[in-house]
């Protein structure tokens, strides 16, 4: 199953908190839900996603694309292999 679930979603959150400290100022619970809507859209659906994550969270392009990016690498990771 792909998504920002359990083991996933944890990693995905530590990766960003490490590496984004920009973006700090968004919620734990706001990052997940936003990243894991990332992770399920596809085609056209992914494009109006990541405008909406941009315009809800109020963050620039290059934050967007750094949450698109790190949500899409941890997509369905089984991180127990």
């Amino acid at each position: 199953m792909r998504g920002l679930t359990g083991p996933s979603a944890r990693l995905y959150l530590r990766t960003v908190r490490e590496h984004y400290p920009d973006l700090d100022r968004i919620s734990d619970d706001v990052l997940v839900a936003h990243g894991n809507a990332l992770c399920v859209a596809r085609g056209q659906a992914l494009v109006d996603q990541a405008k909406k994550t941009k315009k809800e969270l109020e963050v620039t392009g290059r934050q967007a694309s750094q949450i698109l990016g790190t949500a899409h690498g941890h997509c369905g990771r089984n991180v127990f292999r």
